[in-house]
């Protein structure tokens, strides 16, 4: 799949269960006066005109304040605003997939030596060493939640099979309660809307 042309506006809609991003738009007077506020978790975009934005992150919120001469077309206001909501998945993501993971181990009785966050090749929603321990990508977090425990437990199998055969797939489909086969979690997460974000907030440039 090619990389989408893609912008980070007003028109930008994201709304998951572990984040979803609120646009405000009010006067630049205003926005100039909450900027001198000192609040945990409020991000500033500042140029030499003055304020253009401030990120306020809060729970499973984002909310992104701006006024109406504010310039979203520029490639420094890009770069800021991806960057700032990839670091804000990662941060969700580590406190929310180990968490999950832990989560299905106690509900299957399967341990495995750990789990790392962190950013992996694009196509690699996870993995599972020789040792068990998992590596997620942490824009699972984005998805719906089956699709998120999908991998989890995909990856958990391997803690039993490190292969892909057809005792794996067997034992995938006991944990998952169902055919294992039917449930293409990776397929569904690229016909999603919100892998278009992914490609565009984990992109080099």
């Amino acid at each position: 799949m090619k990389d989408p042309t893609f912008k980070i506006n007003p028109k930008f809609r994201l709304t998951t269960k572990h984040l979803s991003v609120v646009w405000h738009c009010i006067d630049k007077y205003t926005v100039e006066c909450e900027a001198t506020m000192e609040i945990p978790d409020r991000f500033i975009y500042q140029d030499k005109t003055g304020i253009e934005l401030i990120v306020q992150y809060h729970t499973v919120i984002m909310d992104i304040v701006y006024h109406d001469s504010t310039n979203f077309e520029t490639k420094k206001v890009q770069k800021w605003l991806r960057e700032l909501m990839r670091d804000i998945m990662l941060r969700i993501a580590k406190r929310v997939l180990p968490a999950r993971v832990k989560y299905w181990e106690n509900m299957k009785g399967l341990h495995g030596s750990g789990v790392t966050v962190k950013r992996l090749r694009k196509n690699v929603l996870g993995y599972c060493t020789f040792n068990n321990h998992i590596a997620l990508q942490p824009f699972l977090v984005i998805f719906k939640q089956d699709w998120m425990d999908g991998v989890i437990l995909h990856e958990m199998a391997h803690y039993k099979y490190k292969h892909h055969r057809k005792s794996f797939w067997d034992f995938l489909s006991m944990l998952i309660g169902e055919d294992s086969k039917m449930v293409k979690v990776k397929d569904n997460i690229a016909m999603s809307p919100y892998y278009n974000y992914y490609l565009y907030l984990t992109k080099n440039k």
